[in-house]
């Protein structure tokens, strides 16, 4: 019985959740900068400090989220 619960949930789980071969060549890495904006910047909640991140491999910034962070800081995952 526990057999046929089991292998009824992984289907189950297959159908709700796509299956993803994933490996450490393909997981895309992020920099990420803390900045301290103006008092216009937005993120006044974290006193106009945020994230930006770019591709480890290089390109433009984007805007990530506000944070409470040290401006200047930075950490690549």
């Amino acid at each position: 019985m526990r057999t046929r619960l089991e292998g009824l949930g992984s289907r189950m789980l297959d159908l709700l959740v796509p299956r993803v071969e994933a490996s450490a060549a393909e997981a895309i890495c992020w920099c990420r900068q803390c900045v301290q904006g103006g008092s216009s910047s937005g993120c006044a909640a974290t006193g106009h400090r945020w994230y930006r991140k770019q591709r480890c491999e290089g390109g433009g910034w984007v805007f990530d989220r506000c944070a409470n962070c040290s401006p200047g800081s930075v950490f690549c995952i």
